[in-house]
């Protein structure tokens, strides 16, 4: 399943599924997810049915405010759903228009801290409401509408599947606690027109959400429902939509989609769909610096100066003493899993993570002559990933050590590792020449030099290499794997966009690596491939028509814009990437993903991705 609706305010995130519903929820960020299932169910006149098993429409308005259309049993159901912009809190509004009696069923299926034991589920009838909690984790499900009944029980164990299956006969048992292994359900008896609103709030203990759940009360979640859509729109003001046309409703969907995954700590995570994790009991929910990069490229692009310094002050303090960042971290900032062995003089790094953070901190700087923000990491963060990436190669040849490929796949020498270190070095230059330091800089630059000679000896006369090895101070087993990374190039300003290779390059691989419109990562990619056919990414799909802008030819540049959004989720939620048949093997959205299409758009609209 992918997860189309994402809703949140950086300290409480859920994401819904295609059939509406909810299944994941982060708070205060995105570290365990506390959901394993918040499902709606239906009851006439001795029938049930939950969402999940009926045809549902589900989409968006025009502000981060979901929606979620179903027709069954003679009654016609609507929700609007938003996470307040302010606090911690889920305000859903219900609309229900019926010929006969109906009942609403809410049922809340908690894995608090990421798993069902020690929790407690209670019924609360000082604030009316159902409550789950754990330690210092409490959520509290209250209404403007009286609940018709309401029960808390056992699920997962003793051969309970839970109390989500007492809804299907229509009624309730009133159990009013439960410890351990649990859940809830709530019913609303409807009999002819009725609106009324749903809260869920979030907080550390009793105090909190019980202070949450007056507020909703007193301010009414009507009026705290319009508020957040007022800040949402106002928001999306600062990046003046209007004048991308004709695809400013999918910019402005992918700027807010990119803000639901901003944590308030700045943490971006590359994708908190959970459903990835049936692979290998492992999630996206890390913080790559290279996704985050270019995240923060896209907002600092559109204007959302504080939103992206929000994501720099989470990587750049990440640095470690060597200079350089890690594979991946957890949202609080410790290192994540990984898959890459520990062997050699330096610990497994990907290279380019460091340097496209450099880079992006640049264009941020140019975009906004942010001073004082950059000042206190000029050396603690810039000069020592400048430092690191002038000392990280081969004493002799000036050649970068070998690190893993932005691929995560195999170590080497790679070209687009090489084509983020001229960039990031380029842009410590910048920043070392800003600051005053003329000697720096001028060390900056003569590796830049350097390694854009070791990239110049890539070229095989009809496209770049892949990758290579080091031996003996020299490049060996060039790989002549056509890769759509090598594209990048020119959008990182290593080549102008219509330097003779670039172009040659760019046929090639629109000719090698295409697949049902859209753009393989490299030949024979094997990840999650669905046939003998690579499966196409949507990245890389962009990266194409960034590409095809640079070079002034907008309408090759639209259709590859045009095919991302004709091949993403209804919602404007973007994958990572789909079969050839139009599957979704992977996450859903993935933030890289909305990252480039806000910079195609931009490519599109301005003939550059630079301020």
């Amino acid at each position: 399943m992918t997860r189309p609706v994402i809703l949140g305010n950086g300290v409480l995130t859920l994401l819904a599924d295609q059939k509406y519903t909810f299944r994941e929820l982060y708070y205060p960020v995105s570290m365990d997810n506390h959901l394993h299932a918040f499902r709606t169910g239906i009851w006439s006149g001795g029938n049930f049915a939950w969402c999940h098993d009926l045809d549902v429409e589900v989409g968006y308005d025009q502000s981060l405010t979901s929606v979620c259309l179903i027709n069954s049993f003679g009654a016609s159901i609507s929700f609007k759903d938003t996470v307040d912009f302010a606090y911690p809190v889920l305000l859903r509004r219900v609309d229900v228009t019926t010929k006969k009696a109906v009942r609403l069923f809410f049922a809340l299926d908690f894995h608090i801290s990421g798993h069902d034991e020690g929790d407690t589920a209670l019924y609360d009838p000082f604030t009316r409401s159902i409550i789950h909690y754990k330690e210092d984790r409490w959520f509290l499900l209250s209404s403007d509408l009286p609940f018709f009944q309401f029960a808390t029980g056992y699920k997962e164990s003793r051969g309970l599947q839970g109390t989500w299956k007492d809804c299907e006969d229509g009624e309730l048992s009133g159990n009013r606690i439960a410890q351990g292994a649990v859940d809830s359900a709530v019913s609303f008896e409807i009999e002819n027109e009725s609106t009324f609103h749903i809260w869920l709030a979030a907080g550390e203990d009793y105090a909190k959400v019980k202070k949450l759940n007056d507020y909703v009360r007193t301010k009414l979640p009507s009026v705290l429902r319009q508020r957040s859509d007022n800040y949402w729109k106002a928001w999306l003001s600062v990046a003046d939509t209007e004048d991308y046309a004709p695809f400013e409703e999918q910019l402005r969907r992918s700027l807010l989609i990119l803000a639901a995954h901003v944590q308030k700590n700045g943490a971006l995570p590359a994708s908190l769909d959970t459903d990835i994790m049936r692979f290998n009991r492992d999630t996206y929910n890390y913080v790559w610096g290279r996704d985050a990069a270019y995240c923060a490229l896209a907002l600092s692009t559109m204007g959302y100066i504080d939103m992206s310094r929000s994501i720099f002050s989470f990587l750049l303090p990440l640095i470690m003493y060597e200079g350089c960042l890690f594979q991946k971290y957890t949202t609080d900032g410790r290192w994540g899993s990984t898959w890459h062995p520990w062997e050699g003089d330096y610990i497994p790094i990907q290279e380019d993570e460091t340097a496209i953070l450099i880079y992006a901190l640049w264009q941020h700087f140019k975009r906004f002559r942010d001073v004082d923000f950059v000042k206190p990491y000029f050396r603690p963060g810039i000069v020592a990933a400048g430092d690191f990436m002038l000392k990280y190669t081969d004493g002799g040849s000036g050649i970068p050590l070998p690190s893993y490929d932005l691929w995560e796949e195999r170590k080497g020498v790679h070209l687009y590792t090489l084509a983020s270190v001229i960039a990031g070095l380029r842009a410590a230059a910048s920043f070392a020449t800003f600051f005053g330091e003329s000697e720096l800089a001028s060390r900056y630059l003569n590796g830049a030099g350097r390694t854009l000679q070791i990239v110049n000896s890539m070229w095989l006369g009809d496209h770049f290499a892949r990758s290579a090895t080091l031996e003996d101070g020299k490049l060996k087993d060039i790989d002549p794997t056509v890769d759509s990374s090598s594209l990048l190039l020119s959008i990182l300003g290593v080549y102008p966009a219509t330097d003779p290779r670039i172009l040659a390059n760019r046929t090639l691989v629109a000719e090698k690596l295409g697949v049902a419109g859209g753009l393989a990562r490299y030949e024979n990619d094997p990840y999650m491939r669905g046939g003998e056919t690579p499966n196409p990414w949507f990245i890389t799909t962009l990266w194409l028509s960034e590409q095809y802008a640079l070079e002034g030819n907008l309408e090759a540049s639209k259709k590859k814009v045009e095919w991302v959004l004709s091949n993403s989720l209804r919602t404007g939620a973007i994958p990572e990437q789909m079969t050839k048949d139009g599957g979704y093997p992977s996450v859903t959205p993935l933030a890289w993903s909305h990252a480039e299409l806000v910079r195609a758009v931009f490519a599109l609209k301005m003939g550059r991705l630079e301020w």
